[in-house]
């Protein structure tokens, strides 16, 4: 579902969109309607919104300045334009603002319906295509190599069974490393190794320790559940095994130089 929230100083307007519109049917979730910019923009500093639909002639902020100020606060929303200002200026400038549509008051339900459901159609089309290339740019140019490079056999140093055991380690971890509970002696006991000496062996190795492989594992799937914004963070954070929030953000920012928010919005 996406979010939309409607700026309308017209109340009888506003009402129609609220009451006129299958907000559900469009796959959108309505956020609400407020009647003039600036009471826009606060709703918009707490709510995760996909889309605005504003008028143009409104008090305290018009829609255009509106526009403006969500772009640099909230560059990932998208605008619709609603207004009876059938004026060249205020559509070019629209364009120079990119919105992504711009329809005519009196308002046709109809109407309305069709530019949001193009809306959301191309809002899914930018996203997918920004997760493409963020998945493709975090493949070539992430901080660390990734895990399955790190540990390939040519890198690996020892001999072939201290190889071999830190492989079955290393598979181990990888099928659960998401458990909250996983901890160095799971994987000790699956191994057949004490702990210590297991700890050992994989530092020897790989060059790093059973539980900063473990940290990383959840790292680089928590990078990946970031790409998709139907993912909350609170819930990537219990996904992946972390009961606290500020540690996870603590861990991902350690690795990564970013908090998850930063990082998502940076994707985005």
């Amino acid at each position: 579902m996406y979010k939309l929230l409607i700026a309308e100083d017209v109340k009888t307007v506003r009402d129609t969109l609220v009451r006129s519109i299958p907000w559900e049917t469009l796959g959108i979730t309505l956020l609400g309607a407020v009647p003039n910019g600036k009471e826009a923009l606060d709703r918009l500093e707490d709510e995760d919104a996909d889309l605005l639909l504003t008028d143009i002639g409104m008090p305290k902020m018009n829609g255009l300045e509106l526009i403006e100020a969500i772009q640099v606060r909230r560059p990932d929303i998208r605008c619709i334009i609603l207004s009876g200002l059938n004026e060249f200026e205020h559509a070019r400038k629209a364009i120079k603002l990119q919105v992504l549509d711009y329809v005519l008051k009196p308002i046709d339900p109809a109407e309305i319906e069709t530019v949001v459901s193009r809306a959301t159609a191309t809002i899914s089309k930018e996203r997918e295509e920004r997760r493409e290339r963020a998945i493709a740019e975090q493949v070539s140019k992430d901080k660390l190599p990734h895990l399955s490079e790190m540990l390939l056999p040519g890198e690996m140093s020892g001999n072939l069974k201290k190889k071999k055991l830190v492989e079955q380690a290393i598979r181990y971890v990888k099928d659960r490393f998401m458990s909250r509970d996983l901890a160095l002696s799971d994987v000790a006991t699956a191994v057949g190794l004490s702990e210590k000496y297991m700890n050992l062996l994989v530092k020897d190795v790989t060059g790093t320790t059973i539980n900063h492989l473990i940290i990383r594992l959840r790292m680089e799937e928590a990078a990946r559940l970031l790409l998709d914004p139907g993912n909350r963070i609170y819930e990537i954070c219990d996904r992946i095994g972390y009961a606290d929030q500020d540690h996870f953000r603590e861990s991902f920012k350690k690795q990564y130089g970013l908090t998850p928010t930063e990082y998502r919005n940076q994707a985005w």
